[in-house]
């Protein structure tokens, strides 16, 4: 097994988040070994090369309730502007990911509070896992 190490709040002074009451920690991790899956596409025509492995999804049974999934974003990928009207969490297993020019790497753990709009993509391929407490509201 190996050792985990947190930096708490290890942004560059030159990078902000977009929301005061946005939070962010990087883990430091050898090595995240993900389990055979199956992934299916994302909403196709609105999500471009993003797959979803769902581990819940109660906005089956309440259109306000939580989900939390694990996506793959291949290369080339991109999620348009959306507003989150509750927090979500992401935290990057593997890859590059990208929220608003922002670059995230493996081991990146980003808490968005209610409030924040943002685009998401992935120039070389990554995968996320990502818990919303409620739904977003697409803008574009």
């Amino acid at each position: 097994m190996s050792a985990i190490t947190v930096e708490r709040d290890a942004l560059a002074s030159t990078e902000t988040v977009d929301h005061p009451n946005d939070r962010f920690m990087r883990f430091k991790f050898d090595k995240i070994e993900l389990p055979n899956i199956t992934f299916t596409e994302y909403q196709p025509g609105l999500r471009k090369n993003v797959l979803i492995h769902v581990l819940f999804d109660n906005t089956h049974d309440d259109p306000q309730g939580s989900d939390l999934a694990i996506l793959r974003y291949l290369p080339g990928a991109f999620v348009p502007r959306h507003v989150h009207m509750g927090h979500e969490m992401v935290l990057v297993l593997q890859g590059e990911y990208v929220e608003n020019d922002v670059l995230y790497r493996a081991g990146s753990l980003i808490v968005r509070a209610p409030g924040t709009t943002h685009e998401m993509r992935s120039d070389t391929g990554c995968t996320i896992l990502a818990m919303r407490d409620v739904p977003v509201k697409q803008l574009t």
